[in-house]
């Protein structure tokens, strides 16, 4: 698969076809009405052409076992049109994976950097943004793995303001229990009186990590 530019830009992101994908007689998701391209495909935006990409990254695997760099690119560029040794170096070195490492193109975090490199190989630019790459790998069938509860912010907030707060019952705790020793230990007051607002101070920036956390993930688009 191979670029042709006219102008400034590329022709795989004209076509919204970042991997070059020639026509035949596959009917890909989202192609545009109109083929304006004799040689290459048109989608109708670069989520589509994107996802096209993928899917024939992981058809790869799945019906030839092409499973390395190598082996992915020599189909993908074979000798005949490109230089497809400098595609393996170049694509290899973008992804930092060995060319004959062993992939599992299922998996999110092998298909996304693969998928990027060669959108940049293609065109000598990669334009889109990781969420584009993340929604047409999702529309792909290859989802990221879900980040794990505990090292959301909105928990690490959560977990910071309950620490606080048992911090102030333990400073309140002891304080009850200085009480038969008040006289003796007048001198400790202060810093203990200091201690107790410092912790509720920390348990309101812990609030507040939990609130921005929830409200900056709903301006995302995120539940």
């Amino acid at each position: 698969m191979t670029t042709t530019q006219t102008g400034r830009t590329p022709r795989g992101i004209r076509n919204h076809n970042p991997g070059n994908i020639r026509r035949n007689s596959d009917p890909w998701q989202g192609l545009a009405e109109r083929q304006g391209d004799v040689e290459f495909f048109t989608f109708k935006s670069p989520i589509y052409g994107i996802r096209a990409l993928a899917r024939t990254l992981i058809t790869y695997q799945d019906k030839h076992d092409l499973r390395t760099i190598r082996q992915i690119i020599g189909r993908w560029a074979p000798p005949v049109e490109n230089n497809t040794n400098a595609y393996v170096r170049a694509v290899a070195e973008a992804t930092d994976l060995d060319a004959d490492q062993m992939l599992d193109l299922h998996d999110f975090d092998y298909l996304f950097p693969l998928t990027k490199a060669i959108i940049k190989h293609e065109n000598g630019q990669q334009p889109y943004t990781d969420a584009q790459i993340t929604k047409a790998l999702v529309l792909a069938g290859v989802e990221p793995e879900a980040p794990s509860l505990q090292k959301t912010r909105t928990v690490k907030g959560g977990q910071a303001a309950t620490a606080a707060t048992a911090g102030v019952g333990v400073i309140e705790a002891v304080q009850q229990t200085l009480d038969p020793a008040r006289d003796a230990l007048m001198g400790l007051a202060p810093y203990l009186e200091v201690a107790k607002w410092l912790l509720l101070a920390v348990t309101l920036v812990g609030i507040g990590v939990m609130l921005w956390a929830r409200i900056d993930d709903h301006r995302k688009g995120l539940r």
